[in-house]
């Protein structure tokens, strides 16, 4: 007698994963696009951004980072998410400065997030995440 089973917790593969990713982004990218950029000369105009656009992004990339992944993206992915993480923490270093009141380091952090999406684009693009909105 013959047994074959299938693993259900076996790792999907890059192609799977990757659309279960484009599904997460996608639903995203919609929520995320409907919020104005920001003025950066004005800081309210920045916190009410922020206010908005980190809890969304904080929930993408948990998301993504909720789903199994495939072994031959593993390595990309941890370094993926490190650099999210980081984004993340810019943004909520400038969300901390502007409750405060320090507009200064509000406004460099939050140009610190800005000027790290080529880089989040470039690490989207070699693993074949979409981007923009991921």
């Amino acid at each position: 007698m013959l047994v074959f089973s299938t693993d259900s917790k076996a790792a999907p593969t890059r192609s799977e994963y990757l659309a279960q990713v484009a599904a997460i982004c996608g639903a995203y990218g919609p929520k995320l696009d409907r919020i104005r950029p920001p003025d950066v000369a004005e800081p309210g105009s920045v916190m009410f951004a922020i206010e908005r656009v980190l809890p969304l992004l904080e929930a993408q990339v948990n998301e993504v980072r909720a789903l199994r992944q495939p072994d031959d993206l593993r390595a990309r992915l941890a370094r993926w998410f490190r650099f999210h993480d980081r984004r993340l923490a810019m943004l909520e270093k400038a969300n901390r400065a502007g409750r405060r009141q320090d507009f200064r380091t509000m406004s460099v952090a939050y140009v610190d997030f800005l000027l790290a999406a080529p880089k989040a684009a470039e690490l989207s693009k070699a693993i074949g995440i979409p981007h923009p909105p991921c």
